[in-house]
């Protein structure tokens, strides 16, 4: 069977999937093996959650805590399927977006949980989604009260 086959009849599949999962799925559909073995490994079944950084942009976060990393890539604005057949027939719509963008969301991201961590380095995993290594310092800030 064709790639093209392949990602054509995961795409029908997609369309039984919760949305919130379609954002991943999406990412798995659209890239090759190595890409979909690696998200898979290190990301399978752990929630994502919407972030918007300070710039107002919608990004979509996995966390994967025990080895310190962040899957970051463009969240869902609007409906989950109008966005994955954007993707599908245009690429991503984001353009280029340095890596550097994705280590800062992952550092307002990581504080706003309350985390004290420092990026360590920013990956393209699957365009256009980055891996953010992180890590974290064992005190937590203090609450003020």
């Amino acid at each position: 069977m064709s790639r093209v086959m392949k990602n054509i009849s995961t795409f029908r599949h997609l369309v039984k999937v919760p949305v919130r999962r379609i954002g991943l799925l999406a990412v798995l559909v659209l890239s090759g093996c190595a890409g979909v073995n690696y998200v898979q490994a290190k990301y399978q079944g752990l929630p994502s959650v919407e972030f918007v950084g300070t710039s107002g942009t919608n990004y979509r976060i996995v966390d994967n805590q025990q080895e310190s990393r962040l899957l970051i890539g463009p969240g869902l604005a609007g409906s989950a399927t109008q966005n994955f057949v954007k993707g599908f027939s245009t690429g991503s719509g984001l353009g280029v977006t340095p890596p550097v963008v994705f280590r800062d969301v992952a550092e307002e991201y990581l504080k706003s949980t309350g985390k004290r961590c420092e990026t360590r380095d920013v990956t393209l995993v699957v365009d256009p989604y980055y891996e953010v290594r992180y890590k974290c310092s064992l005190r937590s800030p203090r609450m003020a009260f």
